[in-house]
């Protein structure tokens, strides 16, 4: 999962910033080869081949040499069920158990059943991503409080940072973008609450109240007809970015006015905090972990209220002083967040065991 977008961020830091010296433990890291390569891992760790379909029968069972492993840290829930005992745990967020409509399958939906009390019952270690999580996996399976350790998801100040204007510029003429626009990402997820932003904002333009375009980042798949459709209609009002290098991806945040964030649910949400590490303005839904993370440095609306949404994008663009306020407070939040202080507690949760 090193080349998933949020899990995949998580597990390139986690191995650029191991925190483990080699003269205390041994590190072996099992994937591909050829795509483990291109990343920054520690020098002394050995990769073991391992390749197999993500929830697949193969990856239940796990690899042959993880019987030979103290300990088998495991970055999402999907355990090899003979080694769960070794096994340290990450559940970033518990999405799948929520939006039941969008994960429908019966079969997903046992599984989802099965391993999360396996971890519960059988796991040496649990980490979650945020404190939301932690308490949605206490109130929603009953895991106790003690087994279960936070580490933060980080930014890395290296990459998402502010860029010269000429450069912000140079990006938005090459991918045909509008002067000024709207910023969001996360289509095709129900949880992004995608259908929500775009009905308020035609609603808003259609009334004349807004003029600023909308641009879509964060595409990974083929665009969704009804999406596509909604452009038709919205002629110059919708724009999709097609997918852009990791390293790219600041200047399509910089270059916006506001980045908007409708989510109904998030684990951690890195966006955010891209948005605010390079000096944009956010506005976001109030929902779940969302406030833990940005605190005070970013204007709140109820994702499900439509008419708190435009009222709060309203006031932002029409307060030009708000706007400033809300980036020097988002450039200071992001800084919590760098990847060598929030894995502190990982090495805590090593060294305890």
């Amino acid at each position: 999962m090193i080349e998933n977008s949020g899990i995949g961020i998580r597990i390139q830091h986690i191995l650029k910033f191991w925190p483990i010296p080699s003269k205390i433990a041994d590190l072996y890291i099992f994937g591909d080869p050829s795509v483990l390569k291109k990343y920054d891992l520690p020098k002394h760790a050995e990769i073991i081949e391992y390749k197999t379909n993500i929830y697949s029968l193969k990856e239940f069972l796990g690899h042959s040499r993880m019987a030979e492993m103290d300990l088998l840290d495991i970055p999402h829930f999907n355990i090899p069920f003979p080694y769960i005992r070794k096994c340290i745990v990450t559940i970033h967020d518990l999405i799948p158990y929520h939006f039941k409509a969008a994960h429908s399958s019966l079969v997903k939906r046992v599984y989802m059943q099965i391993v999360f009390r396996w971890i519960k019952w059988f796991a040496r270690k649990i980490i979650t991503v945020s404190q939301y999580t932690k308490d949605d996996l206490i109130k929603s399976f009953g895991y106790k409080d003690g087994s279960i350790s936070v580490v933060y998801n980080g930014i890395d100040l290296s990459n998402f940072t502010k860029h010269s204007l000429a450069q912000v510029n140079s990006f938005v003429k090459e991918q045909k973008l509008p002067k000024e626009y709207l910023f969001t990402v996360g289509i095709g997820k129900a949880h992004k609450n995608f259908p929500f932003l775009l009905k308020n904002l035609e609603r808003m333009w259609k009334e004349g109240s807004l003029t600023l375009p909308l641009v879509v980042g964060g595409i990974s798949k083929e665009i969704p007809i009804e999406f596509l459709k909604f452009q038709k209609q919205n002629s110059n009002r919708i724009y999709f970015l097609n997918h852009v290098l990791y390293d790219r991806l600041p200047l399509a945040y910089q270059g916006a006015k506001v980045f908007v964030y409708p989510s109904l649910f998030e684990g951690f949400g890195f966006p955010v905090l891209e948005a605010q590490a390079v000096g944009t303005t956010v506005l976001s839904s109030n929902a779940s972990v969302l406030p833990e993370v940005l605190h005070d440095s970013a204007s709140f609306f109820d994702p499900n209220d439509g008419a708190d949404f435009q009222t709060k994008l309203l006031m932002i663009l029409r307060n030009p002083k708000q706007q400033t306020s809300y980036q020097k407070k988002g450039l200071e939040n992001a800084k919590r967040f760098l990847w060598r202080d929030v894995l502190k507690p990982y090495l805590k949760v090593y060294q305890s065991l």
